[in-house]
């Protein structure tokens, strides 16, 4: 790290000791283009600081990013106030957190394009294999369906000459790009195990029942596990879907596709389900998770339009 000693100076003067560490730990990632730079990154021009931070901040949660954001300018102001240094780039004042790429990575536009990714990383329906649980949630997901509803969807649930599933008194679209894993979901009772030698292929037993989502032998495939393995296939990709995003993704495909046929978009009906789903709420923290929730969705929309369509609110 370039300046450590003043940048443990700073992190001293400016951070209770329990977060002094953490403050570090983020300052440490620049370490390597301080290195090339030769020289403080607080010194370095806007041209050469944002890719490098635009870098960084792929590799970290955007809540830590964030909270960089803000590390790196009070960084400045006190390197300023300590240093007694008179002249110092400007590039810190002019960071901004570009989460437009974060959104692409963790959010899909359409289900042509969630196909693309899911062809990407998981095994073709074709072959059979587990990654055909995978591959439907996400279809799940983006259909709308509760993620705590997932594993409870059953085959005689899944009608294809409507093209919907019937659960819990709500119909949920099928999709005809995700149409070949459910199909598959609802006819095997086994899975092929693909191995390194094709000689040594073989076919496990599914866990008996009539559920969609599970899988081979005696082992039920868990919250926990789902996550998991969704986790662990997506950071090998270039992609971060998780159930949630893929889930508001297909909100808002179906929305857009609402609004270009002069739909007013309307967030009023997923928020009220979400309050419902929150427990213990009186009137008053209602209101104000009402209004905050409403504002986050509507944002997310406005982002997810303008990375994906290059389209804005008026």
């Amino acid at each position: 790290m370039f300046n450590r000693e003043k940048k443990e100076a700073f992190a001293a003067a400016s951070y209770p000791s329990n977060k002094r560490d953490e403050v570090l730990g983020l300052l440490e990632l620049f370490s390597s283009y301080e290195d090339s730079w030769h020289g403080d990154l607080v010194k370095q021009p806007i041209g050469r600081l944002q890719p490098a931070f635009d870098e960084v901040a792929k590799t970290i949660a955007v809540k830590k990013a964030r909270n960089l954001l803000t590390i790196l300018k009070k960084y400045r102001e006190w390197y300023l106030s300590e240093s007694g240094v008179k002249a110092v780039y400007g590039g810190v004042l002019l960071l901004k957190l570009n989460t437009d790429d974060r959104l692409r990575s963790n959010m899909v536009a359409s289900p042509m394009y969630l196909k693309f990714v899911l062809d990407e990383v998981f095994e073709d329906p074709a072959l059979e294999t587990a990654d055909c649980i995978y591959r439907a949630l996400m279809w799940l997901a983006f259909a709308g369906v509760p993620r705590e509803a997932a594993p409870q969807i059953a085959a005689d649930e899944v009608d294809f000459h409507d093209m919907v599933i019937r659960h819990g008194g709500i119909e949920y679209k099928i999709y005809r790009e995700g149409l070949r894993e459910l199909q598959k979901l609802c006819e095997l009772d086994s899975f092929r195990v693909i191995r390194t030698n094709p000689s040594a292929e073989q076919r496990r037993a599914r866990l008996e029942g009539n559920q969609l989502i599970r899988g081979l032998g005696s082992t039920v495939i868990m919250e926990q596990r789902i996550s998991m393995t969704l986790s662990g296939r997506f950071q090998k990709s270039k992609w971060s879907l998780t159930y949630e995003n893929v889930s508001d993704s297909g909100m808002f495909y179906e929305k857009y596709e609402q609004e270009i046929f002069g739909t007013a978009v309307s967030f009023d009906e997923v928020v009220e389900q979400r309050l419902d789903a929150m427990q213990g709420l009186d009137n008053a923290a209602r209101i104000r998770n009402r209004n905050m929730i409403k504002s986050r969705l509507n944002d997310k929309y406005v982002r997810w339009k303008a990375v994906f369509y290059a389209q804005t609110q008026e």
